[in-house]
């Protein structure tokens, strides 16, 4: 029998000493690399030789997935402060999609330390609704509601009684609950020069939840781009969530969705990323913080920044309201007039030398897309793939395309939504094509864009 091994005594730390330590590393954050994590490669797999058809699709486990078993199952969605970014405990959680996209000097501290880095990154895009933002030359008004509603109830339930600055907030009581897990293959990018591509995107939609922890018409979802090595990696994702559908609900079905999301929500999924991470864009959908009456939605998105953490970003395919009728955004629909009735048009960041993408998406009640000079197909077409068009007047839905829910209770989807995962809606039809793909010279592109809540 072995000796035991001696009993390591911690190390005594002054007061405060690791809070002296954790704000001189985020001071110097923007000098620190980001993670260089090693990206865990797609094997490419054997094509399967059967054809598929769409009554072989099952969109509730292999597209779009809300069941209560998945986002009730308090074994992934419940924060494990002890388990790492890969374990499956917790996995789903908001805690553990924060926790693995933190920047590499805040990710490296233990203990404590780590608990505070989460707190304060997160605090960090929390306030930035706290005071006017400028993004892409235009000014985002404030909407400080978000203190009343989100951070100073999280503050309370967590302890803390001092600044921001020093509270370290507990992510097991985040007053946010998933709604739904979502697989995009349509979103798809082909390798190109100087560009990796991607396999589509992997979506996790959570509602925010008020201080009494009542549900609110506030959605937040994460945006991640499946990585790929080669086109061949687009139909292995593919096979991957279609077996999905071989699977009935339950802990099993929990375990093979886990070890598919995992592959894209894992800290250096994406190395050569901000933090390592996968991230493309964290967009919110909300009214509640909104200073004006009667209220007004609006959608924002995030991004990792140069810094490593979430900074305000333009909202893509979301042209700047203010140039709603102008002749300026008339003369540009008319130029990519062919694109977007194709779908493939890009909002660009800046036209004739000046901002052009929108800093946020507000809907004010009765907005509408007018783009003088093109047919009204055209008109429909660009309003549509816009942020504002899509979840209003375009659509005829009422903002949420993914509605909040109670435990126990499943998401209710837009009707929108449900005709764009029926056997003969779009998703479906492009997932089957893709699917009955024999040569990877013919894969195709999916969407440009497409920032519908989900």
């Amino acid at each position: 029998m072995s000796s035991p091994k001696p009993i390591r005594r911690p190390r005594a730390v002054a007061p405060h000493s690791w809070l002296r330590r954790l704000t001189v590393c985020v001071l110097a954050l923007a000098a620190c690399g980001p993670s260089e994590d090693g990206r865990e490669e797609v094997a490419a797999t054997e094509t399967l030789r059967q054809a598929v058809d769409s009554t072989s699709i099952d969109p509730a486990r292999q597209l779009f997935v809300t069941d209560v078993s998945v986002v009730d199952d308090a074994r992934f969605t419940k924060w494990n402060p002890r388990k790492t970014n890969t374990e499956p405990d917790g996995g789903w959680s908001f805690g553990r999609l924060i926790d693995n996209m933190l920047p590499d000097a805040l990710y490296r501290l233990k203990g404590r330390e780590r608990d505070h880095a989460r707190s304060l990154f997160v605090l960090h895009w929390l306030r930035t609704w706290e005071h006017d933002q400028l993004v892409n030359g235009q000014q985002v008004p404030a909407r400080p509601a978000i203190r009343s509603l989100v951070i100073d109830p999280w503050r309370a339930a967590s302890g803390c009684t001092g600044t921001d600055m020093h509270c370290v907030l507990d992510f097991g009581k985040a007053p946010f609950r998933l709604l739904a897990i979502v697989y995009r293959p349509d979103l798809r990018r082909l390798p190109r020069l100087g560009e990796p591509g991607r396999a589509g995107e992997g979506r996790f939609v959570f509602g925010v939840l008020g201080p009494n922890g009542e549900r609110k018409p506030f959605t937040v979802i994460f945006e991640y781009g499946l990585p790929i090595t080669g086109a061949a990696d687009i139909l292995v994702w593919a096979k991957r969530f279609q077996a999905l559908g071989q699977e009935p609900f339950g802990p099993k079905y929990n375990e093979q969705l886990f070890e598919a999301t995992r592959r894209f929500t894992r800290r250096g999924a994406a190395s050569r990323r901000h933090n390592g991470s996968a991230l493309l864009q964290l967009r919110t959908n909300e009214v509640p913080l909104s200073p004006a009456t009667p209220q007004e939605w609006e959608m924002r998105e995030f991004v990792l920044g140069p810094s490593g953490f979430l900074t305000p970003d333009t909202v893509k395919q979301e042209v700047d309201a203010a140039l709603n009728g102008s002749q300026t955004l008339g003369d540009w629909a008319a130029q990519n007039a062919s694109a977007i009735l194709a779908g493939t048009h890009e909002v660009p960041v800046r036209w004739r030398r000046a901002p052009f993408r929108a800093g946020a998406a507000p809907v004010p009640a009765g907005s509408l897309w007018q783009v003088p000079g093109v047919t009204e197909e055209v008109r429909h077409a660009f309003a549509k793939a816009t942020c504002s068009g899509c979840h209003k007047a375009e659509t005829a839905t009422n903002f949420l395309h993914v509605r909040t829910r109670e435990v126990g209770a499943a998401s209710s989807v837009s009707a929108f939504l449900a005709q764009e995962l029926a056997p003969d809606g779009p998703r479906v039809t492009d997932f089957v094509e893709l699917l009955n793909t024999r040569d990877l010279g013919r894969v195709k592109d999916g969407k440009r864009e497409d920032h519908s809540q989900d």
